[in-house]
């Protein structure tokens, strides 16, 4: 059967659309996954099982809160009562101990609404929302920690790369030199013993930057939620020096107070702190509450005390009854020691939040410096590295044109890749310094993201 231009048109299409969900079911099922940097932390966000803890106890505040809102949200108890009771009631003992029972079946419903607790409402639900607000910010720490070590990772594979890639550029030009020298009329065996001992230290560094590169790709896959079966694969193929606006150390920390999670969470125990301490000075105050009760009990047979109505019968009655209950303690005592006790506690993590903001601000001090001392040397292993080239051309030329001599050449080739090998692990070290200066200054995770942030943990 021949198919019309229309047809063919359609199922072509229809056969792409096939072979493009396979492909993407493929990779959705972990077969492989090809990322840049900024992919795995939003990966990491959705996937990792520490920022999944902490998202849990966000919800854990979440019904703190549902519990301090309760005004106006009746409270009800209930008890059911099932127990053998004597017939005559003229009689109780000799009618129990003979076995002439009847069996008791009660039940009992109380209803109390929250009127008035003075303020202690309000103040809870004030409690609960920075319990809530500290939950968050716990969160965002927790995934500030996970993306700057993603950053150490992603950077870290990208500089066993360069290096194992430099190292074979290393170990080809020694062992063509090694060949040269072998195939000369006079062997300088001793020139030859220099060059094997290089290359023996190149391979060796190879074997480690492979040890290092698997590892940290290992690590990653964990970071970013992937399992074990996954091939992780990086877009970046270069280490590239992470773009970075310099400032001075008090706009860093201005930004620093704003916005680093650390900080807010020593005000947050602060305020924390004096609502406890307002809620111990509400405890001189009564609760006023609103309520009711419903009992019934009936116990068949029973015989005597035909005085008793069913209000006041022991084992047939019916009750109710609704009104108003004002209740408190006041153990003066008591209540002003927990009062100080509270006071004494507000006090001290007042203390503790002057002497945390110091450290903080040390803290970020040496993730600045480390910053600053990190560009400084990646700008003079730029220099050296030029500097290195250039040695490498002129002794080159030299002994091409018969003036120079191969030891210089060669002591030239060595340093210059050393120069090299240092101007990446240089790189690598001021991005990791950059990285650690961001997450120092709550610069990973941006407020108006935190809220997508949450979106995303349930996709």
């Amino acid at each position: 059967m021949k198919l019309s231009s229309r047809q063919s048109i359609v199922f072509l299409y229809f056969l792409v659309f096939i072979l493009w969900t396979s492909g993407v079911s493929a990779l959705d099922n972990g077969r492989e996954l090809r990322l840049n940097l900024e992919e795995c932390i939003a990966r990491a966000i959705r996937n990792n099982e520490e920022i999944k803890m902490a998202h849990y106890d966000v919800y854990a505040s979440i019904a703190k809160k549902i519990e301090a809102t309760k005004r106006y949200v009746p409270v009800v108890n209930y008890k059911y009562r099932f127990a053998p009771v004597p017939k005559d009631l003229d009689n109780p003992s000799a009618a129990f101990f003979s076995g002439d029972l009847s069996i008791l079946n009660s039940i009992k419903i109380e209803v109390g609404i929250p009127l008035t607790t003075f303020g202690r409402i309000t103040v809870n639900q004030e409690l609960a929302d920075i319990g809530i607000d500290a939950s968050k910010l716990q969160k965002v720490r927790k995934a500030d920690e996970i993306i700057l070590d993603i950053y150490k990772l992603y950077n870290g594979i990208l500089l066993a790369r360069e290096l194992t890639q430099l190292a074979t550029k290393g170990l080809e030009a020694v062992s063509n030199k090694i060949a040269e020298l072998e195939k000369e009329e006079t062997v300088d065996q001793l020139e030859i013993l220099k060059l094997k001992a290089i290359l023996y230290q190149i391979e060796k560094k190879m074997d480690e930057a492979h040890k290092k590169e698997t590892i940290a790709l290992a690590m990653l896959k964990f970071r970013i939620g992937a399992e074990d079966d996954v091939r992780l694969l990086l877009k970046d193929t270069y280490l590239v020096r992470e773009s970075f606006t310099h400032r001075s150390f008090e706009e860093f920390l201005g930004i620093s107070k704003d916005r680093r999670p650390e900080f807010k969470l020593l005000a947050h125990k602060v305020a924390a702190e004096e609502k406890k301490l307002v809620l111990k000075k509400k405890e001189y105050f009564p609760k006023l509450i609103a309520g009711g009760f419903f009992e019934y009990g009936v116990s068949p047979g029973i015989q005597g005390d035909e005085n008793d109505n069913t209000f006041n019968n022991p084992f047939n009655y019916t009750k109710a009854g609704v009104g108003l209950e004002l209740n408190g303690e006041l153990d003066f005592r008591k209540l002003r020691a927990n009062v100080k006790e509270q006071e004494a506690l507000y006090f001290k993590t007042i203390a503790e939040k002057r002497s945390n903001f110091r450290l903080l601000e040390i803290d970020l001090k040496d993730a600045y410096l480390e910053y600053v001392q990190r560009r400084d040397l990646l700008l003079r292993a730029d220099k050296e590295q030029r500097a290195a080239r250039q040695i490498v051309f002129l002794t080159k030329s030299n002994l091409d044109i018969g003036v120079g001599e191969k030891k210089d050449y060669l002591d030239a080739l060595q340093s210059y890749l050393l120069i090299q090998a240092a101007v990446f692990e240089n790189m690598f070290q001021y991005n990791v310094a950059v990285a650690t200066l961001r997450s120092k200054m709550g610069m990973f995770i941006k407020p108006e993201s935190v809220v997508d942030m949450y979106k995303n943990m349930g996709k």
